[in-house]
């Protein structure tokens, strides 16, 4: 294996900051300037950042001592939008846009006392071309995407929370190559307004941390319906973080390889299966009722990116990548017919799926087939991805784990939609085995 191996920095979970910022303890401003002094070190290696501004995060911290992320530094993924920084949603199609207002998400962040620091790499439009993010592990190698930016940027140091979005893998893949925790909560509990829309019936926003403590701290201040996407429309607020306070006990737990365990290299899957003897995690077959979750997955996905983004084609179709052009292409030419068919699938499917997963209190299974692939022009299999995506349901990476070429694999928590709390606490505990291991 190749390898470009940097010294990773130490950044303190959000928790912790945002205690003592509201004590008095620390200022805002510190955290500004430890975070800046952090990615100083690696961002030119790694490139995790699209825009900063550090005049602009010093004007936040002036008023940011406050609330439950009081001072904490976020990096952002570029297709979220926020009205005081550049969104140009990976594309030099969107070059310098400024939008006229902060997504729900941002604005949601900033008022729990966040501090906006910038806006991290994303692939081209979130679904097309790499744009060159390294993983910090070892620079010859992908960090996943496309939240490229957001997951090298934690695992690097950098800051202690970034926001991502998943559409087929594009959270949980990322957070296990790069050996950090990563959550997409159940759809809609993060309202996707203000966010670049690819797929309406995929499209999740999730967040990536260090520890499962920052995770349910950011989710929670983002989540409830804002009443302007309908997907999040009837939706509370969430509170993982009052869930993780009470004490872990073992989850019972299913194995669940899923649909297409087949794509999860040999040894990475001995692994696995270790792991799930360990942890008294009962084997769990899911059916021919998913046999076609992929097909029901891409056929939607495309079909519904190319409706959403045919307007940037017909204005910038020149500056997108041969890769964005072509699947915009390929969406466009999937019929009415084939789309329906398949999307009622998938609602059927996500019907289908508390009975599969019966008393159980969670699942484990493999975030992707192995470890981050080597080069930077590929982000790495979706596969073992698209199918929680599809359902709708929470999943957590875990991190922990070590594959056989010594980078970072993770270990994915699955459950029923709505029991994010129940996932959560289930991949807490986990990570708690992981650590004592």
């Amino acid at each position: 294996m190749s390898e470009i191996r940097i010294s990773l920095q130490t950044c303190r979970p959000a928790a912790d900051i945002a205690a003592a910022v509201r004590s008095g303890a620390s200022h805002a401003i510190e955290q500004v300037e430890s975070a800046r002094s952090r990615i100083d070190v690696n961002e030119q290696q790694i490139g995790a950042w699209q825009h900063l501004d550090w005049q602009l995060a010093d004007k936040q911290a002036q008023r940011a001592e406050l609330g439950a992320l009081a001072g904490v530094p976020v990096g952002v993924k570029d297709i979220i939008d926020t009205f005081d920084q550049p969104s140009e949603n990976g594309t030099a199609a969107d070059r310098g846009r400024i939008p006229p207002s902060d997504a729900t998400a941002v604005a949601r962040l900033r008022q729990a006392g966040a501090i906006i620091l910038g806006k991290t790499v994303t692939t081209e439009c979130a679904c097309g071309a790499s744009r060159g993010t390294r993983n910090p592990h070892n620079l010859q190698h992908t960090p996943g995407g496309s939240s490229s930016g957001s997951a090298a940027a934690v695992a690097a140091g950098m800051v202690p929370l970034a926001l991502g979005t998943q559409t087929a893998g594009s959270v949980i893949r990322p957070a296990a190559f790069c050996g950090v925790w990563g959550m997409m909560p159940s759809l809609g509990t993060i309202p996707c307004t203000g966010s670049l829309k690819l797929s309406e019936t995929l499209d999740h926003i999730g967040v990536f941390a260090n520890t499962a403590e920052d995770l349910a701290l950011g989710i929670d201040v983002m989540s409830g319906e804002d009443g302007n996407d309908p997907i999040a429309a009837g939706l509370a607020s969430i509170r993982l973080a009052a869930a993780l306070t009470q004490p872990l006990a073992p989850p019972r737990l299913a194995f669940l390889r899923g649909p297409t365990w087949s794509e999860v290299e040999p040894g990475c899957a001995a692994q696995y299966e270790k792991l799930a003897q360990d942890l008294a995690a009962e084997p769990l077959d899911m059916g021919a009722d998913f046999a076609d979750i992929v097909d029901a997955h891409q056929t939607v996905m495309f079909a519904e990116i190319a409706h959403n983004m045919w307007p940037l084609y017909e204005r910038a179709g020149a500056m997108l990548s041969q890769m964005m052009r072509a699947r915009l292409v390929k969406g466009r030419a999937i019929g009415a017919a084939d789309y329906l068919r398949m999307r009622a699938r998938i609602f059927a499917m996500r019907m289908a799926f508390n009975d599969v997963m019966g008393d159980f209190d969670a699942a484990i299974t493999a975030p992707a087939p192995g470890e981050a692939p080597l080069g930077l022009e590929s982000t790495g299999s979706r596969l073992l991805t698209l199918a929680w995506t599809t359902l709708g349901v929470p999943a957590v990476n875990v991190p922990g784990m070590t594959g056989p070429g010594g980078l970072p694999i993770g270990v994915q928590v699955v459950g029923r939609r709505g029991d994010d709390a129940q996932v959560l606490r289930a991949a807490a505990w986990i990570g708690q085995h992981l650590a004592d291991a």
